[in-house]
């Protein structure tokens, strides 16, 4: 992946969705591989696609669509819905979106909204913990779809798995009793994540299950300062691994074992480590980041090692894009006013451009722009590119405070803030 968007040099929207289809192909999840199928029968009329998961169709926080120009404009506001306070992202497949939502009374729901008008499908309620420590409360995890079954976890670690049909339960785990640690201090976070039928989570500690059943498969040894993160399944060299970040670091596990091959120190103020890994070039290079620095390492199947280390783009509880070899980000934390969106050279972290005052947020890629909610609620698309920072188009989109990504499928974009007021917003 790295390799393919550094050495184009171009910009065209039709060559990202060449490079994107090719890493879809080589990913072994099973629904990468049947959209990429799917795309490559439909040609080059492909105009968007489902986002299906956490960090988008491909888990590189991207999407593709040709179409997409970047005029918020053009969008109006297709339908609203009130789901409950939380934090999680929406998901979607097809003519479905999911999301999730506490009703502060001691109830989490997953909803299943018709994409067209808003409208409940279904709804999976339970009990739940709604841990407002220093903020809101209510589910961290977004999400993950797969065909009929959807994958979701509660703020408190309840882990489902729903069938998208009617909502009805496939099976449930207990994550509390399947890592055997108490409950972070801000309740679980990590996204589901769907890998050769095993569905991966991680707090401090990562665990297997399996995707079919839900029965634990493995769990790591290691039990280190719980993370907010997501891990990432990649394949190096045809061995397969997991990338799970913690308070305190980076660890590489076998996927078949969950044995640690290799571990790195990473420094978090309060020990707050929100972001997801990307991995890159199969698994030759990750890059992370926390609110304190980013850091790009090199991993050659048996360790890990620093390539470059930077302040100049911080990583709270949000993720970056890396489009043609370049980072575009925004550095800073909840709250700061010296937020700002950055531009960074992947292989040697320097600083190409800063946007000082951008505020802080979430960012998302399509195809070449850059869609930022920021926590006061302003929904703002730019451009990613290297000779400098450009925007295109910027409106109010919500109140109260916002640190979900933003997400696009299809054409529609949803935003949502802590309180639960979720906006679709579709392309007129």
């Amino acid at each position: 992946m790295l390799g393919m968007w550094q050495d184009s040099g171009i910009n065209s929207p039709h060559l990202h969705l060449l490079n994107t289809l090719n890493i879809m192909i080589r990913r072994t999840d099973w629904y990468g591989t049947i959209l990429a199928g799917a795309l490559i029968c439909a040609g080059m009329e492909a105009q968007a696609l489902d986002w299906p998961k956490w960090m988008g169709p491909n888990g590189d926080n991207h999407t593709e669509d040709p179409t997409f120009a970047g005029h918020l404009s053009s969008f109006k506001i297709a339908w609203e819905k009130e789901i409950g306070v939380g934090y999680s992202a929406v998901s979607v497949f097809g003519d479905k979106a999911l999301a999730m939502g506490h009703d502060s009374q001691g109830k989490e729901t997953v909803y299943c909204l018709n994409v067209e008008n808003g409208e409940v499908i279904w709804s999976h309620s339970y009990e739940a913990e709604l841990i407002p420590r220093m903020h809101k409360g209510g589910p961290n995890a977004t999400p993950t779809i797969h065909g009929d079954v959807a994958y979701t976890l509660s703020k408190d670690g309840h882990l489902h798995c729903l069938r998208m049909g009617d909502g009805s339960l496939v099976w449930k785990s207990n994550l509390a009793e399947v890592l055997d640690i108490k409950l972070p201090n801000w309740g679980y976070a990590s996204s589901p994540v769907l890998f050769e039928g095993r569905i991966f989570v991680s707090a401090g500690k990562a665990a297997a299950l399996d995707a079919l059943s839900g029965k634990t498969v493995w769990v790591s040894d290691q039990a280190y300062v719980p993370g907010y993160t997501t891990p990432v399944a990649f394949h190096q060299g045809g061995t397969g691994y997991l990338a799970t970040m913690d308070g305190k670091g980076i660890s590489i596990l076998n996927i078949t074992s969950g044995k640690e091959i290799c571990r790195h120190s990473i420094s978090a103020q309060f020990d707050m480590q929100a972001s997801t890994p990307m991995v890159l070039d199969d698994g030759k290079y990750i890059f992370i980041g926390s609110n304190i620095s980013s850091e790009l390492l090199v991993f050659d199947g048996s360790s890990l090692a620093s390539k470059w280390k930077s302040r100049d783009i911080k990583q709270s509880m949000n993720n970056s894009m890396i489009y043609n070899g370049v980072i575009y980000g925004i550095d800073g934390k909840q709250g700061s006013r010296n937020s700002r969106m950055v531009a960074v050279d992947l292989m040697s972290g320097e600083l190409i451009w800063a946007k000082e005052g951008f505020g802080y947020g979430s960012s998302i890629g399509i195809s070449g722009y850059a869609l930022s909610l920021t926590e006061s609620g302003e929904l703002i698309v730019t451009t990613m590119e290297k000779s400098g920072f450009q925007e295109i188009s910027r409106t109010k989109a919500l109140e109260s405070t916002c640190w979900t990504s933003p997400v696009y499928a299809n054409g529609l974009i949803f935003v949502r803030n802590d309180l639960g007021h979720l906006i679709c917003y579709k392309n007129i």
